[in-house]
């Protein structure tokens, strides 16, 4: 539990360092995003083929979910992925909309529903009503940072909608039914689908 509240965490201050990349980075973002994905992607590669992640403290270890992604780093590549494919796609305000949802939405989401989640949503074995509403709050008031309160309602539905549909997915071969399974991660759909 503290593992998953901690890794929420990181993904919610990483999620606010994206933010600030972006507008850092001007009409580079797009750029960046590829280089830190094109690092990222070869970090996960040296990773997995050095082992690094058993020769390393325990905190490295507990960056990932031992058991549910084989792919090192897959948070992060898939978020990095979603952030790039909405930068290249949508005007800068929908950007900063989709990765505030993406940060703050499911972060809350997954910290509420670990720590106080009690009630089970019904299409999920995982995810709880009190998570998943408390992500929506979450998603909506960062959203409206950057767009209209209806955009950012609209954006912070689908995206805890999305959120609370997925299941981590994990991918043991490589492989078209792989590449589907790794991409279907609320990392990656969240910024791309949910203000589209």
């Amino acid at each position: 539990m503290a593992g998953e509240v901690g890794r929420q965490f990181i993904h919610m201050l990483t999620g606010a360092v994206f933010l600030i990349a972006i507008y850092l980075s001007g009409s580079y973002a797009a750029l960046l995003f590829a280089v830190l994905l094109t690092v990222t992607v070869a970090a996960s590669i040296l990773i997995k083929k050095v082992n690094l992640s058993q020769r390393t403290s325990g905190v490295f270890r507990r960056l990932g979910r031992p058991g549910i992604q084989t792919v090192k780093l897959q948070g992060t590549i898939l978020l990095l992925s979603g952030v790039l494919v909405t930068l290249l796609l949508f005007p800068r305000n929908i950007v900063y909309a989709s990765v505030a949802i993406v940060a703050f939405g499911d972060s809350v989401a997954t910290i509420v529903g670990v720590l106080i989640g009690k009630h089970k949503l019904p299409y999920s074995k995982s995810k709880t009503v009190e998570g998943t509403l408390s992500g929506l709050i979450a998603a909506f008031l960062g959203a409206m940072l950057f767009v209209t309160s209806f955009q950012a309602f609209l954006g912070a539905f689908g995206g805890m909608l999305i959120e609370s549909a997925i299941n981590l997915q994990t991918v043991k071969e490589a492989s078209l039914k792989g590449m589907v399974k790794f991409f279907l991660n609320d990392n990656f759909l969240i910024p791309v689908f949910q203000l589209s």
